[in-house]
Order: C-alpha cells, then sequence, then structure tokens
C-alpha cells in the first residue's frame, strides 16, 4: 500500500487532457502497459526518451509505496505507421531482406540491441515482454469478439474494424470523422476497400513469399498492428489497466484505434489514465536518417563527430530528465556536454557531503518533502533534478546525505553516490555479460544446474540477474547492481 502522502498523486490524462488524481483500483498492482519498440533497428534517442517515461514512472510509483506490474511489448512483425502496411512490405521483412537474414533473425537481434539499451540506460525491466509473433491466438480471439459485436466486415480477403461501431471514437486524439488514410492517397489494395477512410485492417491475407503466416477463421494470412497491442494488453493486464504509455506520435491511429478495439470487444474503459512522451528534436529539427541526426546511444558514446570524447548513457538520461516528459525536448551536443558536467558535479557534491560528518537532519526532511511534492505532480522530474543539486547546498551531510541519495536514487537511477542501492545499471563489465549469455544458452538447452552455478557467479560479481523472457525468446538476462530498486 502506498505511504499516507503518495495520495497527492496527479498525473496528466491524454484522454481527458487534464491532470487527474492518481486512485488505482488496486494500489498493490497499479499495471501499466507501454508501445515498446518495433524491433527491425537500434532503438535511436527519442525512442528511449519514451521508454525513459515508463521508467520515471515505475520507479515513482514504486517510490510512492505503490506496487507495480508492468507490460511492454516486442513487435517483432514490422508494421508502419498510417496502416502503409496494408499490401507492403513490413519494417522487419525489408531489413531482413536487405541484410540477407530472416525476418526472426533480423527482430531476434534487434530484441537484444534494445534490451541492452534498456539496461544502459538504467530503466527498471518489464513483469513482462510478449511479443507480437507469439500471441496471434489472442488477436483472432479479440477479432472474433468484436465479430460478434457486429464489428468487423470482410472485402476481398481483409477484415476491417468499422469505427462506427466504436463509442467515442476519436475522443483520445481528439482526430475529427474522416482524419484516416484515404484510398486516394496510398497505393494500397486495402485501402480502396475500405468503406471509410478511419476503418482499418485487422486480418490481412497471405501473399506470396511472406515469411511470418499464421492460419485463422478467416484463412491464412497476418493481423494488423492495431489489434496487436489490444489483444496483449488485454491478455496480460485486463480489459481496464490503470495507465498506457507511449510516444505522442501514436497518439493517432495506433493508440485511439487500440483503444477502440478493446473498448468495443470487452465493453470496458481501456485504460484509466493515457500518458504520451512528447517529441525529441535535433537541433529544432525532426529525427531522420536522411538528415543524419537519427543518433543511437552507440552515436552518444561516440561523441558528435564520431571520434571518441563522447558521453554516457547516464549523461543521457541526466540530460533528459531536465526537461518535462510532455515538453518537446531539443536535443543539443552542447546541451548535453552541460548535463555531463551537471551530472558530475551532483555525484562529487554528494561524494563530499556524504564523506563529512552528519548534519541538517531538520534540512534533510525540507528536502526529501519537496522531493517528493515535485515527483508528485505529474513526475517533475526537472524540480526533483533542482532538489538533489540544492540538497549540495544545503549543509547536509554524512548519513543524512547518504540517506537522501539512496531514496531519490531510487527514481532518478544516476549513481548519485556510488555503493548505494539505486546505483546505475548502465556499465555492465563484459565478464558478467559474458556469463549472462553463457546463463541463458545453458537454460535454453535445459542446463538448469549450470545455469542456476553461473547465476551465483554472477552474483558474486556483484550483480543480480533477473529473467525477463522465456529461455529462447530473446534477451533473457537483464543485469541490474544488487540492491537496485
Amino acid at each position: 500500500m502506498p505511504r499516507e502522502a503518495g495520495v497527492g498523486l496527479s498525473l496528466y490524462d491524454s484522454a481527458s487532457r487534464g491532470k487527474v488524481r492518481f486512485a488505482p483500483a488496486d494500489p498493490s498492482r497499479v499495471t501499466i502497459y507501454t508501445c515498446g519498440p518495433t524491433v527491425y533497428r537500434y532503438a535511436h534517442i527519442g525512442n528511449l526518451r519514451t521508454y525513459l517515461l515508463t521508467d520515471l514512472l515505475v520507479r515513482t510509483l514504486r517510490f510512492l509505496g505503490y506496487g507495480t506490474f508492468s507490460v511492454q511489448n516486442i513487435t517483432d512483425m514490422g508494421h508502419m505507421h498510417q496502416e502503409r502496411l496494408d499490401l507492403g512490405e513490413d519494417k522487419v521483412i525489408a531489413a531482413a531482406r536487405a541484410a540477407g537474414k530472416s525476418a526472426r533473425e533480423i527482430a531476434g537481434f534487434f530484441t537484444e540491441a534494445f534490451f541492452r539499451d534498456c539496461r544502459r540506460m538504467g530503466f527498471r525491466p518489464a513483469d513482462e515482454y510478449p511479443r507480437a509473433s507469439a500471441h496471434v491466438p489472442e488477436m483472432v480471439a479479440l477479432i472474433r469478439d468484436l465479430e460478434a459485436k457486429g464489428a468487423v466486415y470482410a472485402e476481398g480477403g481483409f477484415l476491417y474494424f468499422d469505427v462506427a461501431k466504436a463509442e467515442g471514437y476519436g475522443s483520445l486524439s481528439g482526430a475529427a470523422p474522416g482524419r484516416g488514410v484515404p484510398a486516394a492517397r496510398t497505393d494500397s489494395a486495402a485501402h480502396r476497400r475500405k468503406k471509410r477512410a478511419e476503418d482499418f485492417v485487422l486480418w490481412m491475407p497471405a501473399e506470396p513469399g511472406r515469411e511470418y503466416l499464421w492460419d485463422s477463421p478467416w484463412g491464412s494470412g497476418w493481423p494488423g498492428w492495431h489489434i496487436e497491442c489490444a489483444a496483449m494488453a488485454v491478455r496480460y493486464l485486463g480489459p481496464e489497466p490503470d495507465i498506457h504509455v507511449g510516444g505522442s506520435d501514436l497518439r493517432f491511429p495506433h493508440h485511439e484505434n487500440s483503444r477502440a478495439l478493446a473498448m468495443t470487444a470487452t465493453g470496458k474503459r481501456f485504460a484509466a489514465i493515457w500518458m504520451h512522451a512528447a517529441h525529441l528534436l535535433v537541433d529544432g529539427k525532426k529525427m531522420s536518417k536522411s538528415a543524419g541526426n537519427e543518433y543511437t546511444l552507440g552515436d552518444l558514446e561516440s561523441g558528435p563527430r564520431g571520434g571518441g570524447g563522447g558521453f554516457s548513457p547516464s549523461d543521457f538520461r541526466y540530460h533528459c530528465l531536465t526537461v518535462h516528459y510532455a515538453t518537446p525536448m531539443n536535443f543539443t551536443w552542447d546541451g548535453l556536454a552541460g548535463s555531463s558536467r551537471a551530472l558530475s558535479r551532483l555525484r562529487g557534491a554528494f561524494r563530499k557531503a556524504a564523506e563529512g560528518r552528519t548534519a541538517g537532519e531538520d534540512a534533510a526532511n525540507a528536502l526529501r518533502a519537496k522531493f517528493r511534492e515535485a515527483v508528485e505532480e505529474d513526475l517533475n522530474l526537472p524540480r526533483a533534478v533542482a532538489v538533489a543539486h540544492e540538497a549540495t547546498r544545503s549543509g547536509v551531510g554524512g548519513e543524512a546525505a547518504r540517506v537522501l541519495a539512496e531514496e531519490w536514487d531510487r527514481v532518478l537511477s544516476l549513481g548519485i553516490l556510488p555503493g548505494v542501492p539505486g546505483e546505475e545499471t548502465a556499465n555492465v563489465p563484459a565478464a558478467v555479460e559474458a556469463l549472462a549469455r553463457e546463463r541463458d544458452a545453458l537454460r535454453r538447452s535445459g542446463d538448469y544446474a549450470g545455469a542456476d552455478a553461473i547465476r551465483e557467479r554472477i552474483r558474486s560479481a556483484g550483480y543480480e540477474v533477473v529473467d525477463g523472457l522465456p529461455p529462447g525468446a530473446g534477451p533473457a538476462n537483464i543485469i541490474t547492481k544488487k540492491g537496485a530498486p
């Protein structure tokens, strides 16, 4: 149960367009769904900022005394925005063909890359990472439920959702009728068959050479993008998750459509609160490969010219914390350098304070209250970081400073002080990573005794391994510092 001050938590709800007092049905199990990556390439820093929102949300809830159950999907079939995939090649398959690999190989490789980035950014592991390709039966079942409600029609082998049957369609995004992708603007056969622009595909028929295909009551084919998240969210969290998280670019059509599907099928409100992370720009411009400004975590480590002198994942994490999640963030190399210096000052000042004599308990309590008020106010991390800097000038020292660092790093995850719970998880030694990979291989082969022995070796090195996925389903080894929250 949350500590009593936790009743003050307020969050901005995109659906109601205002802040709401957080009141989950079960404070011991707050349910959260996050739209995860489409694993056909490395995550860029804009993606990571969105996933950071979930991490901060979960950490803040746990800091306030709530229990959490978090689900983040892995889209390993590849779907494109605005339904341009309807008869076109999807992102995972396109990447596979370009690399001479199978779609499953590409998805597996970039799923592992995604998990590495999450570890290095200091993200808490989700409780479940469902892969879209492993949950097609749930998608088929949800389509059957929609059929029973009269919300599905078939044309030319395609199944469509009739948005006229969705009560309140458009209320999440503010989309007016007709905002969908009209047939005249696309070469897609699926779009030409739709009754109206905003209707969208639920199931697509088989096409020659497609690697991912499933049997269904409507013939061999594959599911549409929006049914995936709706089905997986309902499967793991039930029809009424507490919070749904994603990037603002997904608000329409994806979130609007997946919400309509879940609500029409179940008759329940799908997510009490919708949270959206704002866009990340680079030098005031949208990121794109063609512009050469679509940076990954590896690019940040290489530096602005790729010649060294780069920045750590913790530097980027701190940089993100200086801008509220709902405010567009403009990334610049100079700004990142400034954040790196500020983080170094914060760590150095806390280290010096902790090495001094214990003092300033009253000031520490006042600062503790200010930090709590900041995170309770719609995750105001910029203000929380400012409070942390204020603490270094407050005269708080010794054990009082150390306790503050320990408490606050449960949310910030910046490694404010070395050797305290909450220390950053980004810099896992290569030898420990190698042990984790060896353990995963043993688990996949069924040698659980050998895997347990390696787990103990990892623990003796000061790390814990958390099995985030079933053996063979992806990078099952998520490594955190022992004692991390």
